[in-house]
């Protein structure tokens, strides 16, 4: 495959779904390259995607029926996920809907360290249980080396726990990694930090970081509050919404921040940070979520939990964004994916969609506002 002639692939991001090119190939996709179809015809790129992920076993959803998903009053969809160190979240791919190609736009960030030729040491979340991640471009952080970047559908089935010479290294889990990685990212030996979507998750990270209400900066060693965090590394953007849902488990937050010039939001949800939080996130597959089958089942109940109480809060808001993209680390990330496969699948008829949807409206400037008190978890 090697020598195969390039005048005969039609696209290079084509050539990587079809694994017909090595990574250091890969061309950039920014999140709003995405194939669409049109009244002249199909999407060549998306019918390619399809094919391929047909091949690789992946079983393809029909879409659900149409609606005018920019109009006002249409129901809201995510329009990309930004994720760090998310655990895998189900048996076979989450797919976007809305989407011809099936892939959500956005990207899905792991860190690996290349010990050697044949070793790597990668963030254990991402390995822990052995299940598929959503079709989301893919990036591999590395240190002070090229990442390794996959658009379209990017690589579910990475990394794999079965890997041999694959070590899972917890302190790879923390997001300071990320964030380090992703303003150092170089792929094919050139800096790529500016380029969409890459630029975006450097951006969200920051509110991915910060979702645990107070951080301690790696590189100043004071606390700094979502608030905080949110005016050093987030210029432009308010927070806008918080909701507090205590559990027995865990205290959960829900963030909206907005852009205050596109009027763009973005949702963060809190990853893990209590023992009993991180065993329940442990429970086996289950029958499915939102139409999904074999959903963990600990992201299943979380995330149906923090709809049926967070959720009408937060709905008004997200009325009055242009565009809602998600981001999360850890569990916080594996909720975004499943809300946003939830969002996007249009099944309105489905008790976990009609506890998350909301109708878009005109898009409107809203107020900043203060963080929350700190929860029991800071006291």
């Amino acid at each position: 495959m090697a020598g195969m002639p390039t005048h005969k692939v039609r696209n290079a991001h084509a050539m990587a779904l079809l694994g017909l090119a090595k990574p250091s190939e890969l061309g950039h996709l920014d999140a709003d390259d995405e194939c669409t179809d049109s009244a002249e015809g199909s999407c060549s790129l998306a019918a390619l995607q399809t094919r391929s992920l047909v091949a690789h076993g992946v079983d393809v959803v029909p879409p659900p029926p149409s609606s005018a998903a920019n109009s006002t009053g249409a129901p809201g969809l995510v329009h990309a996920m930004y994720t760090f160190g998310a655990v895998a979240t189900s048996k076979t791919p989450l797919q976007d809907l809305s989407q011809p190609s099936r892939a959500f736009r956005g990207v899905r960030c792991y860190t690996e360290t290349i010990l050697s030729h044949a070793t790597r040491q990668t963030d254990v979340a991402t390995i822990f249980m052995g299940l598929s991640h959503p079709l989301v471009p893919t990036l591999a952080l590395h240190w002070k080396k090229d990442s390794e970047y996959w658009p379209g559908a990017g690589r579910p089935d990475l990394p794999k726990h079965v890997d041999q010479g694959r070590v899972a290294d917890i302190g790879l889990h923390n997001m300071k990694n990320y964030l380090e990685r992703l303003a150092d990212l170089h792929l094919q030996g050139m800096p790529a930090i500016k380029q969409r979507p890459f630029h975006f998750a450097y951006l969200f990270g920051f509110m991915a970081w910060g979702a645990y209400e107070k951080q301690q900066g790696w590189y100043t060693k004071k606390d700094m509050t979502m608030s905080e965090i949110m005016a050093a590394h987030l210029p432009g953007w308010n927070l806008v919404a918080q909701t507090q849902q205590d559990t027995l488990e865990a205290v959960d937050n829900i963030w909206l921040a907005q852009d205050t010039q596109s009027l763009d939001c973005v949702i963060a949800f809190e990853g893990t940070h209590t023992f009993a939080e991180f065993f329940g996130n442990l429970k086996s597959p289950k029958n499915g979520y939102c139409g999904f089958p074999g959903v963990h089942a600990g992201y299943a109940d979380k995330l149906f939990w923090l709809m049926k109480y967070s959720m009408p809060k937060l709905r008004p808001f997200l009325s009055k964004c242009n565009k809602v993209s998600c981001t999360g680390h850890s569990l916080g990330g594996s909720l975004c994916e499943v809300f946003a496969a939830c969002a996007n699948s249009n099944r309105t008829n489905d008790k976990h969609y009609q506890l998350q949807m909301w109708t878009t409206g005109t898009p409107e400037l809203m107020p900043k506002i203060e963080q929350l008190a700190l929860s029991r978890h800071h006291k």
